[in-house]
């Protein structure tokens, strides 16, 4: 049975249009001066801020502001900040929307603050395993021959290569808990090996294909001075 020229036409649109509604291009941002080059984003919002409020943290809708600013190593560069006060940073993904969002037990242990200097921020060492908890669930952040991994009733997932290295390595736990109101853990890294790189991971649950616990979202990269 062969189609018409019009229903070829039309399944065409149909599915151009499906492909082009789910590519929605993701980012995360941290409010600083960056490199020119490494501030630039695919993503024409809706942005939400992270903010710490009173008793917990959510997500409110900003608008950021990118600044062109003189930069010593490349000359030019781009001061990114939004029209809201105390954000830790600016996310833009499908299933984020504003609202108040839940932290894993661990972090309520320090009164809803995650900082970078708490042990809640640390990687485990190698051949050891860190314990988390959302919602009677307990996940297991594991760190296997230097790669990270994250299970859940049996099931595994890798998320990135981790070199311990005191001295020079740079990976900790931004932030961890419910970002998209699904009941499961998400996660935002810190993924560099180096002191002077940042390398932004975000991580949602919501969008996890099947056998998987995250999806890698969004990812930034940047240098120091």
């Amino acid at each position: 049975m062969s189609l018409s020229r019009l229903s070829i036409l039309t399944l065409c649109g149909t599915l151009c249009a499906a492909c082009c509604g789910s590519a929605i291009a993701a980012d995360i941002l941290e409010l600083q001066d960056y490199h020119a080059s490494e501030a630039k984003t695919d993503s024409k919002g809706p942005w939400l801020g992270l903010q710490q409020a009173d008793h917990g943290w959510r997500l409110v809708t900003v608008k950021p502001h990118f600044k062109k600013i003189p930069d010593p190593i490349t000359k030019s560069g781009i001061r990114v900040s939004a029209n809201i006060s105390n954000a830790r940073m600016i996310l833009s993904a499908p299933g984020l929307k504003p609202g108040a969002v839940v932290l894993s037990d661990e972090a309520k242990v320090v009164n809803g603050s995650i900082d970078e200097e708490f042990e809640l921020s640390t990687l485990p060492p190698l051949g050891q395993e860190r314990l988390m908890h959302l919602q009677g669930n307990e996940y297991h952040l594991q760190n296997r021959e230097g790669r990270i991994y994250l299970e859940l009733n049996g099931v595994a997932q890798y998320l990135f290569d981790y070199t311990e290295n005191k001295e020079d390595n740079n990976a900790k736990i931004i932030w961890v808990g419910d970002l998209d109101h699904d009941g499961k853990l998400d996660f935002i890294f810190d993924a560099s090996s180096q002191y002077n790189v940042t390398e932004l991971r975000l991580y949602l649950s919501g969008g996890a294909a099947k056998g998987e616990l995250l999806k890698l979202v969004a990812q930034r990269k940047s240098t120091g001075c």
